[in-house]
């Protein structure tokens, strides 16, 4: 199996969970996955903050560099900030002709509840901000940022 699979799998498996057992079974999936998979995350955001940050998705080796995803990572003055102008997932569902999820929840929406709850943990906010056309399906495009929370 490869990740393109991965993918469909993924993205099939929300499809279920959603139409069997609701969105809030599919939330909990999300914070499962989040808290028992996002390890390397959440390593990096607590060793390195924001650098974590932008390691993770960004660096050398990065996430999205081995996803071969068209993004911008920056961090300036505090804030980290992401971009992607091409998501590999969006853009291999398509490809295989397959529906994205999209029943209110969305496909796309795992990354912010995946994300979010990890940093949120060391004190960063984490804004997540996602791409949908006019008939409400996701264009392949979002963005996030985060930054220190202030008390």
């Amino acid at each position: 199996m490869t990740v393109h699979d991965f993918i469909v799998i993924y993205n099939d498996t929300f499809k279920f969970i959603y139409k069997k057992y609701g969105p809030e079974a599919l939330r909990d999936l999300w914070a499962t996955i989040s808290l028992q998979w996002c390890t390397h995350l959440r390593e990096l955001v607590k060793a390195k903050g924001l650098e974590g940050m932008k390691e993770y998705w960004g660096g050398n080796d990065g996430t999205l560099g081995r996803e071969k995803a068209v993004y911008n990572i920056t961090l300036k003055d505090e804030v980290f900030q992401g971009r992607m102008f091409e998501c590999p997932s969006i853009g291999e569902l398509r490809e295989r002709g397959r529906d994205v999820f999209n029943e209110g929840l969305t496909y796309c929406d795992h990354c912010r509840f995946l994300y979010c709850p990890v940093v949120e943990d060391y004190s960063f906010s984490m804004s997540w901000f996602i791409d949908y056309d006019e008939s409400g399906r996701c264009t392949g495009k979002c963005r996030w940022s985060s930054k220190k929370r202030s008390n």
